[in-house]
């Protein structure tokens, strides 16, 4: 009897384990509006990315490092993933890539009275360009890079880039247009915001995706059922919740002090 009853408790027990959600720490940087420490629900992706690991069966937490220290944090192990990330081929090396989380669209702000015009990359090298460190712009762009062919100007973030651009330090910044936009919205005066425009022709159409660490043995079932979810939030409309909530102002500063 007494055995009969250890082993329903283990039974129980393992039952217990498996339904309870499993822990899973993603490591973010500052990317307003996308994720941001100070935005509810620290910005609409990282939203998604929680609601999508919950349903999934995860109890996700967020901690947030300047960009390069949450890439190093992650694939160390240190963290299980990382959000939100463009593919590059070297990235493979320490991390699983998920399906996109986001589409993107960059372009390059410059000062309104400046002449910036531009066709291909080689035109581009008439110019002081600035850039945000651990950021990627494309391959034909980083190659361009590599190869000393342009040269970059580099900041820890979008505020600080546009500083440099409103004090003529860089002549244009590539920048997630959504991401300026904000940025110049919510970190400038509106003197300068006044000053400052971008150039219609798009430098780069992209994915960024979140990026689950090889260094820890549980990864491929993380991105399996990250993915599993996702395409269920794409096929049932719940994925452009998010991003009409964001349009409508659901996750701006300002809510933080009604809710």
């Amino acid at each position: 009897m007494f055995i009969r009853l250890i082993l329903l408790l283990s039974i129980f027990m393992a039952m217990l384990a498996h339904s309870a959600p499993k822990p899973i720490q993603i490591t973010l940087g500052e990317w307003p509006p996308f994720i941001s420490e100070y935005q509810q629900h620290n910005g609409f992706i990282t939203h998604l990315i929680h609601d999508v690991l919950s349903e999934a069966g995860y109890a996700p937490t967020f901690a947030f490092y300047p960009w390069t220290r949450a890439y190093k944090t992650a694939a160390l192990g240190r963290a299980n993933a990382t959000a939100v990330w463009m593919h590059k081929a070297e990235r493979e090396q320490d991390f699983h890539y998920s399906e996109p989380v986001l589409n993107e669209e960059f372009v390059f702000f410059h000062l309104k009275g400046a002449s910036f015009e531009w066709s291909d990359i080689p035109d581009l090298s008439q110019y002081k360009l600035g850039g945000i460190l651990s950021s990627s712009y494309g391959k034909a762009f980083d190659d361009a890079v590599t190869q000393d062919t342009l040269t970059l100007d580099l900041a820890p973030n979008s505020q600080v880039a546009l500083l440099k651009l409103l004090a003529g330090r860089v002549d244009a910044l590539p920048l997630e247009k959504s991401v300026g936009l904000a940025s110049i919205r919510d970190k400038l005066t509106p003197k300068q915001q006044a000053l400052i425009t971008f150039h219609p022709k798009r430098l780069l159409e992209n994915h960024s995706f979140l990026l689950v660490s090889k260094a820890l043995k549980d990864s491929p079932q993380i991105i399996k059922d990250f993915n599993r979810v996702l395409a269920k939030y794409r096929e049932d409309g719940r994925y452009q919740t998010y991003f009409d909530r964001f349009e409508a102002g659901a996750y701006d500063l300002d809510t933080l002090s009604t809710q």
